[in-house]
């Protein structure tokens, strides 16, 4: 998140910090200086960085992802499947490979 100090009495907008307490700083400064020690009409302007937006957009994936997951799972035709022989095969062979995996990994490392 990105922090701006905006006085709307000067309409004065400074630099953006990655810290509020930076922002704060600023307003302090600027309530000394300009307005002798008043506190001015002014915000914090809270600004979404990459990370946040990213950190958002791979929240609503996840989301979406465990949704479908979910819905999949509980769908008749995949309670259908799931009774066969085949089904049963291939999860063996799947959780047979994932243990193998697990196991190979512990030894070597």
């Amino acid at each position: 998140m990105r922090y701006t100090y905006r006085c709307d009495a000067c309409r004065l907008t400074w630099d953006a910090h990655d810290d509020i307490y930076e922002a704060k700083a600023d307003r302090k400064r600027h309530m000394y200086r300009a307005h002798e020690g008043a506190r001015p009409d002014g915000r914090i302007i809270e600004t979404p960085g990459i990370v946040d937006q990213l950190g958002s957009a791979a929240w609503a994936g996840a989301a979406g992802l465990a949704r479908g997951i979910y819905r999949g799972l509980t769908s008749k035709s995949f309670q259908k499947v799931s009774e066969t022989e085949y089904f049963r095969q291939a999860g063996m062979l799947l959780g047979g490979g994932i243990l193998l995996l697990m196991l190979i990994n512990w030894i070597t490392h």
